[in-house]
């Protein structure tokens, strides 16, 4: 059997085949799919492809996506997920950096794929993944992987601004979604989780597919997000658990919706960048839950969590989740006191095997085993982590630190700002614009 990732949807669909894992919403059409059926339909795509190679995936949230993305991994490929707002350049870029000679897309994202396999510097099929999970063949179980096997590629910015290819094992994902369904999560085969986030990223693959499928629970598809329309679905569906980013968060607070907070809703996460207060507790309001925030980063995800049954400490993105060490280092290493700011290093099985053909960039952000974040932070007595900011975007003014978050909390707390950006330049501060002020106008802060 081995310790294929594929094992999260096989295992569900041995033990409870007729339980659904999917409830696809667009519109007024919706489509349940069991653990059997998608299960199925990801030994069909994996029959259609060769073990060992790097396959490149781009399509909405849908069943078809995450049968392609489980079928990379039955048949012993790599999977590469790129986003669906890719260009062909951008394309181009990714599928010649990871040696990709496939390409699986949805009927949305055809005719760019097409665009971009014109210009690759090797050949690339461009495959529709409607025809691969319609395959007469299938195969019968997951190649056997070893944990250090790749198992996926994800680009990133990383610490250092150039996207790299973060390659993350087999024994990787499946630990730490053990640990994040089990310790951090607590989910049950009950939980009803949106899938509002993309599949095609860290955040949405983890929390939204394969934490719910270890815990064999049902994730609430959504192929695009809309404020409004996933605040009724998460009613109509009982969604009882919302991973987000704080974007979304605060488009649920404006959104024109006049209906009660969705009745099963349990508590929500926000990650992928800092949540304001101000926005927060207008979401809240709107939700009806608390609103908990994590952190993680492509490189290291989720290393830590401020989850219930734990207490809530705004602000704070909890402890390290189980199986995950952190430190906060000064700008020689050595490590701070309790509560002192300085950079967070990550260490655990949650950290990437190295970024894809770079030596260099892998041993400038990993050294001794701790991935260097380039986030300052501060960790209190009780293990309980803050993150201050990003280390590269500090501002220096009049001989002063100045964090650009505290600058976008003192901007959201004005009620007639819904959110705000700032950001370091040259020494000194530039403020971006508010995503939207007073009545729907965009205006300059």
């Amino acid at each position: 059997m081995g310790i294929n990732v594929a094992q999260l949807l096989r295992q569900p669909a041995l033990r409870h085949p007729e339980r659904v894992a999917l409830v696809v919403a667009e519109g007024d059409h919706r489509r349940e799919v069991t653990y059997g059926a998608l299960d199925a339909a990801a030994r069909t795509v994996a029959a259609a492809l060769r073990a060992g190679e790097r396959v490149a995936l781009s399509a909405a949230n849908g069943a078809d996506f995450v049968a392609g993305w489980f079928g990379a991994a039955y048949a012993g490929c790599t999977v590469v997920p790129l986003p669906t707002a890719s260009t062909a350049r951008e394309l181009v870029i990714r599928l010649d950096h990871a040696c990709c000679r496939t390409l699986i897309v949805d009927e949305a994202r055809r005719d760019v794929a097409t665009r971009a396999a014109a210009a690759t510097a090797r050949p690339v099929a461009v495959r529709l993944l409607s025809d691969l999970v319609a395959g007469d063949a299938a195969v019968t179980r997951p190649r056997a992987a070893r944990a250090d096997d790749p198992a996926m590629i994800l680009y990133t910015s990383g610490t250092t601004g150039r996207a790299k290819g973060a390659v993350i094992g087999h024994g990787s994902l499946v630990l730490h979604t053990a640990a994040l369904a089990q310790h951090a999560l607590r989910l049950d085969p009950r939980a009803r989780v949106l899938g509002a986030l993309p599949l095609t990223h860290s955040y949405g693959c983890r929390m939204v597919m394969l934490a719910t499928f270890y815990a064999g629970a049902r994730a609430v598809l959504v192929p695009r997000f809309s404020a409004r329309g996933t605040l009724g679905l998460m009613r109509r569906e009982g969604v009882t658990w919302a991973p987000a980013v704080p974007t979304m968060f605060s488009a649920w607070a404006e959104a024109d919706d006049d209906g009660p907070p969705p009745p099963a809703l349990r508590w929500c996460l926000s990650a992928g960048a800092p949540l304001a207060v101000a926005a927060r507790e207008r979401a809240e309001a709107r939700l009806g839950v608390e609103i908990r925030e994590g952190y993680g980063m492509t490189e290291a995800t989720f290393s830590t969590m401020n989850a219930p049954p734990a207490p809530r400490v705004p602000g704070c993105v909890g402890r390290p989740v189980w199986g995950v060490e952190v430190r906060v280092v000064d700008h020689v290493g050595n490590d701070v006191p309790p509560g002192a700011a300085g950079e967070l290093l990550l260490r655990g099985h949650n950290q990437m095997l190295g970024y894809l053909d770079d030596d260099r960039a892998t041993a400038l952000t990993v050294r001794e085993g701790w991935v260097h974040s380039g986030d300052v932070a501060r960790v209190d007595g009780d293990g309980r982590v803050w993150v201050v900011d990003r280390k590269r975007d500090l501002i220096l003014k009049g001989g002063h630190s100045v964090y650009p978050s505290e600058v976008e909390d003192a901007l959201s707390a004005h009620p007639a700002i819904a959110g705000a950006r700032v950001a370091s330049r040259g020494g000194g501060a530039r403020p971006c614009r508010a995503r939207r002020v007073g009545g729907g106008a965009r205006r300059g802060v």
